[in-house]
């Protein structure tokens, strides 16, 4: 066995030699490039943080869409700076009482089949989301929505029940194809994990261990991507994305900010920090009734050092959360509702009857002040996050408890309070009505808290209604303002996106980012890799 060995590299090297020797002193034919046929594949792969279920820009919310955004365009897309622009739509008009929009479609727009981008997808797309069959998600984001008419081959007509700003931010959702999923069932299609897409990527390959690549489409209306291939690859513990991206298994993924210190200058990727609108709070359920008395949690938001968790575990790649809207042109931050103010909460939960028990906990009417605080395990931050907060609120006599578990063992609406996190860089209506609003509580809908506050409820309405920014921006102010006074969460942070980076890929921009550091693929058609 030995012999053969040796003889076979033996063998290797004479050819190689020659073939060597050959390029040398050959034609000039030789020193051509090789054919395209044979170039290496560019190919980006992902580590994402969960296991994707499913591709359908119908079911998904935003920040849990990356790959969504490969294979499907809507009719607007966001500039770098989170600004809108035309996308499948060339232009549009709005009427004078800002009630009807008419789009014009491009007529390059193409399905992966081959078939036309047609205002029927349009129409098609956005009546979906709007059934209440379909329970999507993101369906309070268009119930202005009065009627979608098709005029045109190439242009639909949206109308509405009032004025509706946020529009042409929501229609970013992408357009899916009324040919294919016409008669289906939308929430168990076989096109969920088999789409037929409009973007500048189509599915390629979705393994059994959940692995999605999806590769170049040739269809695309746009610039055409320099990848050739986005692998998207579940890696749930994050210490493993690191080992990956130091091993040059993964070229891109969400670090934590406790990995900062492995990171090396000689390794093979770079850490990219990037502001985000995605902020972490303490997310109370109103289904427990010891959260009814609005100075518990008043107090429990003044207890919290924000200050101290930025510098100490975020290591300060991240900011103190003062409300929801802390990244939007409608920030109006609630410092005195949120600072460190001990004295202050102690007094409120006196007032409240709470008084301290022998072991320090207080107590009122047989009852500890005491409740659950959930946080899902595979996330460090939240995890850390709810341990800090547990020791923060300890000083004032609330007892947490602690419970990181299981994302599949975490029952949202069963849970005491959890660590949450939202966040949207685009119309402060994004990540506000469908958070808070009561109408949005229910399944598959995104008030989890049960939370219920009728100026709240009427601020959202008449913040989304109104054409006039300036009006808009004093009922946003507002509303932050009495969300403070009767709090849903006790925010804590705003994080930086920690992105591990392959040197050997570019294109990631410094674009304000979403929820999870979702968005970062924003702009994947000029993305490279060496």
């Amino acid at each position: 066995m030995q012999f053969k060995k040796t003889k076979a590299v033996l063998i290797s090297t004479f050819v190689s030699s020659m073939l060597l020797l050959a390029g040398c002193v050959g034609d000039k034919s030789a020193e051509k490039p090789t054919d395209k046929s044979h170039q290496a594949t560019k190919q980006l792969v992902y580590g994402i943080e969960a296991e994707i279920e499913q591709v359908n820009p119908v079911l998904n919310e935003e920040e849990h869409s990356e790959l969504d955004s490969l294979i499907f365009r809507g009719l607007t897309k966001p500039t770098e700076k989170n600004e809108i622009v035309a996308d499948l739509a060339t232009d549009w008009e709005i009427s004078p009482d800002q009630l009807i929009y008419t789009f014009t479609l491009r007529d390059d727009a193409k399905w992966q089949d081959g078939k036309p981008v047609t205002a029927e997808d349009v129409k098609f797309t956005l009546d979906k989301i709007r059934d209440p069959k379909t329970n999507s998600p993101i369906s309070g984001d268009f119930n202005e929505i009065k009627a979608v008419d098709v005029l045109k081959e190439n242009q639909v007509q949206i109308t509405l029940s009032n004025p509706f700003p946020p529009l042409l931010d929501k229609l970013k959702v992408g357009i899916v194809p009324k040919h294919v999923l016409q008669g289906e069932d939308i929430n168990t299609t076989d096109f969920n994990q088999n789409p037929v897409g409009n973007g500048p990527f189509k599915l390629k390959e979705w393994s059994n261990d959940h692995t999605i690549t999806v590769e170049r489409s040739d269809t695309y209306y746009g610039v055409k991507p320099k990848l050739d291939e986005v692998v998207f690859k579940p890696i749930p513990d994050a210490n493993t994305r690191a080992l990956q991206l130091k091993t040059g298994e993964i070229d891109l993924a969400l670090m934590e900010p406790n990995q900062l210190a492995s990171v090396k200058e000689n390794d093979n990727f770079t850490v990219k920090t990037i502001s985000t609108a995605d902020y972490r709070a303490v997310m109370y359920n109103f289904r427990n009734p010891l959260f009814k008395d609005a100075r518990i949690r008043q107090a429990m938001n003044l207890g919290i050092d924000r200050d101290a968790i930025v510098s100490g575990m975020l290591a300060n790649k991240g900011e103190p959360a003062y409300g929801p809207l802390q990244k939007s042109w409608a920030n109006a931050p609630q410092k005195d509702m949120y600072s460190y103010q001990p004295e202050k909460a102690n007094k409120l939960l006196d007032e409240a009857g709470w008084k301290k028990g022998n072991d320090g906990v207080r107590v009122k009417d047989g009852k500890r002040l005491e409740f659950d605080l959930v946080s899902p395990i595979s996330d460090p931050v939240r995890v850390a996050l709810a341990n800090v907060v547990a020791e923060q609120l300890k000083p004032l006599g609330v007892s947490v408890i602690l419970k990181p578990l299981d994302w599949s063992a975490i029952k949202l609406d069963e849970v005491d309070a959890f660590v949450i996190g939202w966040g949207s860089p685009f119309d402060p209506d994004d990540h506000t009505y469908r958070i808070f609003h009561s109408s949005q509580i229910g399944d598959g809908l995104n008030n989890l808290t049960a939370y219920q506050n009728s100026k709240v409820d009427q601020l959202l309405t008449d913040a989304r209604i109104n054409p006039d920014k300036e009006k808009r921006t004093k009922f946003y102010e507002q509303f932050q303002r009495e969300l403070a006074i009767d709090p849903a969460f006790n925010f804590l942070v705003y994080l930086d996106a920690l992105y591990g980076v392959n040197k050997k890929v570019s294109g990631i921009t410094t674009r304000t980012l979403g929820h999870h550091g979702s968005g970062v693929l924003w702009n994947i058609e000029e993305w490279d890799k060496q």
